[in-house]
């Protein structure tokens, strides 16, 4: 019986899906508890390398010698800071004699803010963290920062990994009179949104149920590939080929986050900043009094012309009145929330409905209610029954803030109402938009409840409109220790449905958290993972390398704490990290030739982001400020369809010298500089970069605008130690390298520099290997 391709194909398929789903993934067997191997050797300096010896002897191999102490702070200094040390810094180390000196140089690392910034450029990889939407019309997050400020900030204060899961899945929920956690939903906001699919599409279409339905496998996905390496987005239209996911796992994941829209989001910053305290009146629009509550009031907003609108927030009045404490004062129980190009709202579009049942009490907390992007001139509260002042019933609202790329649209706008109470210096129409309520100020796109959450379906081949059973929300029921069904929850609770994921994520028997952290960080420091697919711990990814040595790692970092620091300090303080990196004769590469055992410490090159860190501190314009809004090195012209020009940019424009992490991350035109070095997608995951050798590069190292300034900054640092071409020579060596030219090194490039001026020279330097590559 002959059989066509296509048969062939399907019956492999089939033949392999049966394999794998009857063998159970070695990543979801319980972590085992292994014992640390006796070598007998003197090697070892942490458990570690017992583990990577033992490997070693089973292949008749040995170790390389420990590298010299200048390449060591110099592979230090780029792992823990992504920046090369200072020659201040190398001479202090050099001149240790301490038996503790090298310890002493990890702790001093791990303990400055450098680390924070380098390895938070790390995880925001993972998590495709970006600040403009993505897709046709990619527009501007402006808000998008304070996420990446809180990874920066939990890093180097070590929070420990389980609070650092959880605040970034239900933040809000676990921890909800914490800034932070609202802050660390900006991990569940951080990939591509489709603006025309949520912004311009009709509402009831089938084409809005898809937008929708992959907005949510964008959340789950980033959620399932960040902290449990499990590729469980691969489930949308059937069961797992691969691996034992059934679709309903997959559908009960997005459930989990039915409820989320992304949205700029308030937070409040320190006490000081708080927008009321106890004593403080903040009033606005005050209805007509009314004898019952069953009367319909409203105030608009007039934006003077239409806008896109990002989000309404709504603040509280604060009044002492008839016995009433002052927080909410007037807010009505229901209520709904509208805008429309007709003043008259004749035509309009729901944002918001509280209509049918009360409404929480919010007392002094602002409400935020996502516009989506809809465009609109008028913004309407209307309430539908109204708050009960003494025996009688009023609506009243201290500020409305109408957002659209961070700016607040509403201020000072016009304001009509069906009726008003217009008392002076208190209440009144105008007082809705003065900014009498004060506010910190501060917002974060991130994760935000929805007005209306939607029931999930298992949807048949994943088609929006075959529906199938209503699914409720939960995880994975593949690992045989944990159960992935929330039956204990209120499933129409939306954090709630968000903080049990958080909690199975981070459960101690959840065997695929803790060998994912332990694996992802290992891979930073040495290049690879002991598994090599970092965000993929199923069937199709690659099998462990040193499967005792990851479980002894993930069962010491859970029952440790989940410290990252002292996870770092365990593997750059072990022998096989302070290898030398230099390839040896003999058997060793021959047998292993990809080096998976390693027998010495690979050779690596720079990222984008440490090429250019490294080259603003060496040429001394390194801004080292912490924190705060983005720095974009483009020209931007804000439109329907926003344009990004690079070319606009002057290197020595404010905000140019600082860190590379702070850049204002564009995902439909990616910066050239850093795209050419490899930089990461930010529409996609990145649990591992490439690194590519190219003749681009090449031309771009030597002709960016960017490099050639630096050039020049860099040979005005040399010419305020000497005219001397000798001596500016070794003053280059000295910042770039941290050690004196050779002889040879010396004579051609003073050769070199008389033909071709100092700032060549420069440039020369910035393109040397020795720059580039870590040993």
């Amino acid at each position: 019986m002959r059989l066509s391709i296509v048969s062939l194909v399907t019956l492999f398929a089939v033949l392999h899906t049966t394999s794998a789903q009857a063998t159970p993934a070695w990543s979801l067997a319980p972590i085992a508890k292994n014992p640390i191997p006796s070598t007998g050797s003197s090697w070892p300096k942490t458990p570690v390398d017992s583990f990577i010896l033992r490997r070693l002897h089973d292949h008749d191999l040995l170790p390389s010698k420990v590298a010299d102490r200048r390449t060591l702070i110099r592979r230090l200094s780029f792992d823990l800071h992504g920046l090369p040390p200072t020659p201040g810094e190398v001479s202090e180390f050099l001149a240790d004699q301490r038996e503790d000196a090298y310890q002493r140089l990890v702790d001093r690392l791990l303990a400055s803010p450098r680390y924070g910034e380098r390895w938070a450029r790390h995880w925001l990889d993972v998590v495709h963290y970006g600040e403009t939407h993505g897709y046709d019309k990619d527009k501007v997050r402006p808000n998008s920062w304070p996420y990446r400020d809180w990874v920066i900030r939990s890093l180097n204060s070590d929070k420990p990994y389980a609070r650092f899961v959880e605040e970034q899945i239900a933040g809000d929920a676990i921890r909800p009179a914490d800034p932070d956690g609202i802050i660390a939903l900006g991990f569940i906001a951080s990939g591509p949104w489709d603006f025309v699919g949520h912004v311009e599409l009709r509402e009831g279409t089938i084409d809005k149920q898809k937008v929708r339905s992959l907005d949510r496998d964008d959340m789950l996905a980033n959620a399932m590939s960040s902290f449990v390496s499990t590729t469980v987005h691969c489930a949308r239209c059937h069961d797992h080929k691969f691996d034992p996911i059934p679709q309903r796992d997959y559908y009960r994941l997005q459930a989990v986050f039915a409820g989320v829209e992304r949205a700029d989001r308030p937070y409040q910053g320190p006490a000081s900043e708080q927008h009321l305290t106890s004593n403080a009146k903040s009033l606005g629009y005050h209805s007509s009094i009314e004898k019952s509550p069953d009367k319909t009031k409203w105030v608009q907003v007039d934006l003077g012309q239409e806008h896109a609108i990002e989000s309404v927030l709504l603040f509280p009045s604060h009044e002492k009145y008839g016995g009433h404490p002052g927080p909410g004062f007037g807010f009505p129980p229901r209520f709904r929330v509208e805008i429309s190009n007709d003043p008259r709202f004749k035509n309009s579009i729901q944002i918001a409905d509280h209509t049918k049942s009360d409404f929480p009490h919010p007392g002094d907390k602002t409400l935020t209610i996502p516009g989506g992007g809809r465009q609109a001139r008028f913004v309407r509260v209307t309430a539908t029954s109204l708050w009960q002042r003494t025996n009688d019933w009023i609506f009243a609202l201290g500020e409305m803030v109408v957002l659209s790329a961070g700016k607040n649209l509403a201020a000072k706008a016009p304001v009509t109402a069906l009726d008003s109470i217009e008392a002076g210096g208190s209440w009144g129409r105008k007082y809705l938009t003065d900014g009498s309520a004060k506010r910190s100020g501060k917002l974060v796109y991130a994760a935000r409840p929805s007005p209306t959450p939607r029931p999930i379906h298992l949807l048949k081949r994943g088609d929006v409109t075959q529906k199938g059973t209503l699914v409720q929300a939960g995880a994975l029921s593949c690992l045989p220790n944990l159960d992935g069904h929330f039956e204990s929850i209120d499933q129409s609770d939306e954090m709630q449905r968000r903080k049990a994921l958080a909690q199975w994520i981070i459960d101690p028997s959840n065997p695929l958290t803790w060998r994912s952290i332990v694996n992802r960080v290992w891979q930073y420091h040495f290049g690879r993972g002991l598994v090599g697919t970092a965000n993929d711990f199923g069937h199709m990814g690659q099998k462990p390398s040193h499967p005792e040595l990851l479980d002894w790692m993930a069962t010491w970092f859970r029952d440790g704490g989940g410290s990252l620091k002292r996870l770092h300090r365990l593997l750059v303080c072990s022998a096989v990290y302070q290898q030398s990196s230099m390839q040896r004769s003999g058997d060793a590469p021959r047998k292993d030739v990809e080096n998976r055992l390693l027998w010495r410490m690979p050779r690596r090159r720079l990222e984008a982001e440490a090429v250019r860190d490294s080259v603003l501190l060496i040429s001394g314009r390194i801004d080292l400020k912490m924190g705060g809004a983005s720095v974009r090195w483009f020209g931007f012209e804000d439109d329907h369809s926003p344009r990004y020009d690079y070319r606009a940019f002057d290197p020595d424009g404010e905000g140019s010298n600082r860190r590379s992490v702070y850049r204002h991350i564009v995902r439909s035109v990616p910066d050239p500089f850093m795209e050419c070095l490899d930089c990461a997608d930010a529409s996609v995951s990145t649990p591992t970069r490439f690194s590519t050798l190219t003749a681009l590069q090449a031309l771009t190292m030597l002709n960016n605008p960017f490099l050639l300034r630096q050039a020049e900054h860099f040979a005005d640092r040399i010419r305020q130690v000497s005219d001397v071409h000798e001596r500016q020579v070794a003053e280059a060596f000295r910042l770039a390298f941290t050690r004196r030219p050779s002889e040879a090194e010396s004579r051609r490039l003073m050769e070199y520099r008389r033909l071709h001026g100092l700032p060549n020279m420069c440039r020369l330097i910035f393109n040397l290997n020795e720059f580039l590559f870590v040993d």
